[in-house]
């Protein structure tokens, strides 16, 4: 995309005061060519996740290894901080897939 281009779009955005400041950062990167993350919402801990799911901090690992919790990892590390919200939701309304531990 040219340069032009891109800065007429950016003062578009910022003219325009109903779209945040987020969406518009997030809409220029996209236009750059960038892959932007996508808003994780609340991270739950171990701890909360295993007594909302009635399991161990062991059974959490082993689903999450499965595929049935969405890990969040700390920034620059394998180390996993907890889970997204919405997969533990997903498991306690039933609409997750434990049997894929």
């Amino acid at each position: 995309m040219l340069a032009q281009t891109k800065t007429a779009i950016a003062a578009l955005l910022a003219a325009d005061g109903s779209i945040p400041k987020e969406t518009q950062t997030r809409a220029l990167a996209l236009l750059g060519g960038a892959e932007v993350p996508r808003p994780l919402g609340r991270v739950i801990r171990y701890a909360e996740a295993a007594r909302l799911l009635g399991v161990t901090r062991k059974t959490l690992r082993e689903w999450a290894k499965a595929g049935a919790l969405e890990g969040v990892y700390r920034a620059g590390s394998n180390v996993r901080a907890g889970f997204t919200e919405a997969s533990v939701r997903a498991l306690v309304e039933g609409r997750g897939n434990r049997a894929e531990a």
